[in-house]
């Protein structure tokens, strides 16, 4: 097997963090909206809950693709930088200024690591 590159593990744990924070943060939104059950027209929280559910469970596959260097991991994790970079991008009008750039600064980071020849190769990409 393939040497991991310390730069993969540290995405992999990263990403299995990130991960299990969104997990609990999809249960969260979903007890929340438990919780407002009483007012008819409540559903942002149940979306929330969704989409977070969705990015939690997705950052936990590329965590262990990514650990395990299996090859579809690579091009999950270019996705999930390229949406980052994207909502980030979006929001650049938004608050809080400051995190959008961070978030931007932070995915080009790592979108221009995992195009490096050497862990490319780690996921068996040529």
């Amino acid at each position: 097997m393939q040497q991991r590159p310390f730069g993969v593990a540290v995405l992999a744990i990263a990403a299995a963090v990130l991960g299990a924070f969104a997990l609990i943060g999809a249960g969260a939104w979903w007890n929340a909206s438990e919780a407002l059950v009483w007012l008819p027209s409540v559903h942002a929280e149940r979306f929330i809950a969704l989409v977070m559910l969705v990015v939690g469970v997705t950052e936990v596959v590329f965590a262990y693709g990514a650990w395990r260097l299996r090859p579809w991991a690579w091009a999950l994790g270019v996705g999930l930088e390229v949406i980052a970079l994207l909502l980030a991008v979006l929001q650049l009008g938004r608050s809080d200024f400051g995190r959008h750039i961070l978030t931007i600064a932070l995915a080009c980071v790592v979108l221009v690591y995992l195009a490096t020849p050497r862990v490319r190769a780690a996921f068996g990409r040529s």
